[in-house]
């Protein structure tokens, strides 16, 4: 059957319904759709406009395009997923002339430059041009940032080449003498995981003669007034271990069932249940607690007492939490 003359009676009607535009727009909607219908199934194509029936629709199990999870070591993630965390960030370093400076090192009105290292969590999605910035704090939690300066990198998938990828800023010190705590914030818009993108190198060293003692700001960074308590343990990033051939594991009749940018469990060790003072070793806070008004920033003293006897170096991070979890911290190293 030739469908053509009732192709042309519809548009025909549609021209005659044209001619009273624009009040009769749905009128013209419906000749519209109902030409479409009729070439549709003139050409054995499926009706699209027909939604009623659910086997019409295709479900799409393995999209083509893939989403990149860069990360760098990111305290807040991490301890919010159950870790202990260090705030000597292993992904950041300070560098002079090529070599490793300490943050609590740094000289006054000096230039240095700032590395990153960052991962991938994605083995199908590299990123090209990665946004990576650079501030600083003064030596606290929750203090004021400061903005340093951007770059950018390209960024591999897990396992392949440029992964890890390196980003770097120059950066001159203010000229106030004092501790800084540096950032590094990984800005990509389509991140599978947008929580581990914030690190902060946040660390200082006193020699403990009786006792050791620090001091930092605390400050409440939130709009309404919050309730802040401090607490210390001895977490510090272990030795990686020797990677050796091992069985492959028998499948799990049930895997276990994990949501995208969490950790399925805990490694044995790595939560700070795991890692309390040890023993012989008191620290002691000035204030121990504090309700801030927001915006307000108070000083608070650390004192860290080793036991008689101790000798060498040893790493104490205190963390500070709020109503709403964790509000920051800091690693102080104890020298003797």
């Amino acid at each position: 059957m030739n469908p053509l003359p009732k192709v042309l009676d519809f548009l025909n009607a549609l021209a005659d319904a044209f001619t009273e535009w624009p009040s009769n727009l749905r009128q013209i909607a419906a000749r519209i759709c109902a030409l479409a219908r009729l070439l549709c199934e003139r050409m054995k194509l499926p009706d699209r406009l027909d939604r009623s029936g659910p086997q019409r629709c295709v479900k799409i199990s393995d999209p083509a395009y893939k989403r990149p999870d860069p990360l760098i070591y990111a305290q807040h993630y991490l301890m919010g997923q159950g870790l202990a965390v260090t705030w000597d960030n292993p992904d950041i370093e300070i560098r002079s002339g090529g070599n490793p400076v300490a943050p609590h090192m740094l000289a006054p009105d000096t230039e240095y430059e700032i590395v990153a290292r960052i991962w991938n969590n994605s083995t199908e999605a590299p990123v090209v041009d990665l946004p990576v910035k650079f501030s600083y704090l003064s030596f606290g939690i929750g203090t004021v940032s400061h903005w340093i300066d951007e770059t950018r990198t390209d960024l591999g998938v897990k396992g392949g080449a440029n992964h890890p990828a390196f980003a770097s800023v120059k950066w001159r010190t203010p000229a106030a003498p004092g501790h800084y705590c540096i950032q590094v914030l990984l800005d990509w818009l389509d991140d599978a995981n947008p929580n581990n993108n914030l690190g902060q190198d946040n660390t200082t060293v006193g020699v403990a003669h009786s006792p050791a003692r620090f001091e930092f700001r605390l400050r409440n960074g939130e709009r309404e007034r919050m309730g802040f308590r401090l607490e210390a343990d001895a977490y510090s990033l272990p030795e990686l271990p020797v990677c050796e051939p091992r069985p492959r594991p028998r499948p799990r009749r049930r895997p276990l069932r994990t949501f995208p940018g969490t950790i399925a469990a805990v490694p044995v060790g790595h939560t700070r249940q795991s890692h309390p003072l040890p023993a012989g070793w008191l620290v002691t806070f000035e204030p121990a607690q504090a309700d801030l008004a927001p915006g307000e920033e108070i000083p608070v003293t650390v004192n860290i007492e080793p036991p008689a006897g101790f000798t060498g170096r040893k790493a104490i991070n205190v963390h500070a939490f709020s109503a709403r979890g964790l509000a920051g911290g800091v690693t102080l190293y104890v020298e003797r």
